[in-house]
């Protein structure tokens, strides 16, 4: 629109846009400047700006506030977005202008940077919260602009270059930076690192609108399987330590994190990325277990149960310790590792494998569903087991299962009565099949009445249960 077709009798008006300098070599402080009046030659009240913003509004008798709804105003605030781009301009020679003039706004005689004229700038652009709405439009699509000219630093082999925003990475942590090096993310993304100082003093949500990009969930996970599968290395601790394995770990609780703290998100009301997120983590094998060389996924043991490692200071009946040590188990050097080495990262990394799907709380029902009954049912795996586990299977089926509460347990007896391995006089393990020919015998030594094995003569033709229950367990089976 021409400017004629908004005020006929206006050949010409003149916007500009000016900033104080006086605090541009304060380093950290984000609210470096107090705010500034809108000017329509003479000031107005403040609408958030830092920097002073002049043209020549409509204004109302009062001189507090320009007019709203008025056409000459909001031709003036879109003429108006090309002011922030022009004065990046200027800024990006504002140290060689302040050397050649007579402002005397050196500290220390130390000289202006082109970083940090850069930092002043951006610090300088508001946010939408920061503003009167009104100006919300003007904002917006003056940072489209600067999207389009705006370079910022970067460290390449040690020399600081400028390049755009869209290829430049956001990263607060110097250990994600120390995992995923500045070649690595060139060489997979074609992106580097913004330089630190831009990155610890000026604000993420500008840069972010700028065009820069956070390390996100799907870009660690892309760096780790790189890694991962370098020089075709097996999935196994004997390739991969268990440092670089806590170190993924790390940096993937670390993109989470980065995830859950922007803007609008909600844990209640999530679009369902952290769940596609946690469901692509549990198919990486990237999980030690205790006693085990090869690296596992959760995704292998979905219908089985992974657990932490046992606590120390808990004392656990001797069958029970058994069983949970033969149930699988989170290597524990991976947790020490962390807890000594990242201790405030330490509760993060466990909810984030509680999430993923180790348990922690002690839950034998699970451990039964998903692993006793699992191991018994087939062949192949319980006959690996020791003697003193099948033992200590039964054990514990009994004294936490089916003592507590047999009302409870009828359902999952009747499937056991077909599925329990138990060891006989003659030193076996065998299947009970109480509908077949494996029928075993309780002996009177477990305080059966009327024991088949009273009667000597008859005693070889059965199949009675073996006395080490007994032997081991004997307060455990009678003390109540």
């Amino acid at each position: 629109m021409k400017l004629s077709d908004v005020k006929c009798d206006v050949e010409s008006t003149t916007i500009a846009i000016a900033y104080p300098l006086n605090a541009i070599y304060e380093s950290s402080s984000y609210q470096i400047s107090s705010t500034q009046p809108l000017f329509a030659y003479l000031p107005l009240r403040s609408y958030g700006f830092r920097f002073i913003l002049q043209a020549d509004f409509e204004i109302p008798a009062t001189r507090q506030e320009v007019l709203r709804d008025n056409m000459w105003n909001e031709w003036l605030k879109i003429e108006m977005i090309q002011l922030l781009p022009l004065a990046y301009e200027q800024f990006q020679h504002l140290p060689d202008l302040l050397i050649s003039c007579s402002l005397d706004l050196q500290q220390n005689n130390q000289l202006l940077t082109s970083i940090q004229t850069l930092k002043y700038f951006l610090k300088l652009i508001p946010t939408r919260n920061e503003i009167d709405p009104y100006f919300n439009t003007f904002i917006d699509k003056s940072i489209q602009l600067l999207m389009g000219i705006i370079q910022l630093p970067i460290l390449h082999n040690e020399i600081l270059e400028w390049v755009s925003p869209t290829r430049c990475v956001v990263v607060r942590d110097a250990f994600i930076r120390e995992i995923f090096s500045q070649d690595l993310l060139l060489s997979h993304f074609n992106s580097y690192y913004l330089d630190e100082q831009i990155v610890t003093e000026c604000d993420e949500a500008i840069l972010m609108r700028l065009g820069c990009q956070r390390l996100d969930f799907s870009s660690i996970l892309r760096l780790i399987r790189t890694l991962y599968t370098q020089n075709e290395q097996e999935h196994s601790t004997k390739t991969t330590s268990i440092e670089q394995i806590a170190q993924w770990l790390l940096c993937i609780d670390y993109s989470l994190q980065q995830e859950r703290e922007k803007p609008g998100f909600n844990f209640d009301h999530d679009d369902g990325s952290e769940v596609t997120t946690m469901e692509e983590l549990k198919k990486m094998k990237i999980i030690p277990l205790q006693h085990q060389s090869r690296l596992v996924s959760i995704e292998e043991f979905s219908q089985r149960t992974i657990l932490f490692p046992l606590n120390k200071r808990t004392p656990y009946a001797k069958y029970l310790k058994i069983v949970l040590e033969d149930t699988p188990m989170i290597d524990e050097r991976l947790l020490d590792f962390i807890e000594n080495k990242y201790p405030r990262r330490f509760d993060s990394i466990k909810r984030l494998l509680k999430d993923l799907g180790i348990t922690d709380a002690l839950n034998i029902r699970r451990i039964y569903s998903n692993h006793i009954l699992p191991v018994m049912m087939d062949d192949a795996q319980w006959s690996k087991k020791s003697d003193s586990v099948l033992i200590a299977y039964l054990m514990c089926i009994y004294k936490d299962l089916y003592a507590p509460r047999p009302d409870l347990f009828i359902k999952q007896m009747d499937e056991l009565k077909n599925q329990m391995i138990v060891r006989t006089r003659q030193g076996k393990f065998v299947r009970i099949d109480s509908n077949g020919t494996n029928i075993i015998h309780l002996t009177s030594l477990y305080g059966c009445e009327r024991s088949l094995d009273s009667l000597t003569s008859l005693a070889d033709q059965f199949t009675f249960i073996s006395d080490d229950y007994f032997k081991e367990y004997r307060t455990e089976l009678f003390l109540k």
